[in-house]
C-alpha cells in the first residue's frame, strides 16, 4: 500500500515537485510527484517512509500549502523509482 497527497495552494511554479523529489532521495521511497491542471499537486509514494516523507513535505512548504488530502492507494510495487512526472 502507498498512499496518495493532494496539495492546494500556491504549490505550482514554486520549485514544490523537485524539494519533493531532494526530499524523496536517498531513501527507498518511490512513486511520482506531478503538477495537476486544477492547480494542484499530486503526490503518489511507496515505501518504508512514506509518512515521514509527508511530513518533511507538510513541514518544508508550510506557507504554500493551504490545505492537503491524503488517501491510501494500492501501489504494490508499481514504481522502481521516484520521479517527477510531467
Amino acid at each position: 500500500m502507498g498512499k496518495e497527497a493532494l496539495y492546494s495552494g500556491r504549490v505550482q511554479g514554486v520549485g514544490f515537485r523537485q524539494s519533493v523529489c531532494s526530499l524523496a532521495s536517498g531513501s527507498e521511497l518511490r512513486g511520482y510527484v506531478q503538477n495537476l491542471d486544477n492547480g494542484k499537486v499530486r503526490l503518489v509514494v511507496e515505501g518504508d517512509e512514506v509518512d515521514h516523507l509527508l511530513q518533511k513535505v507538510a513541514d518544508f512548504w508550510s506557507r504554500h500549502i493551504s490545505d492537503i488530502q491524503i488517501t491510501e492507494v494500492n501501489t504494490s510495487g508499481m514504481f522502481s523509482n521516484f520521479s517527477i512526472r510531467y
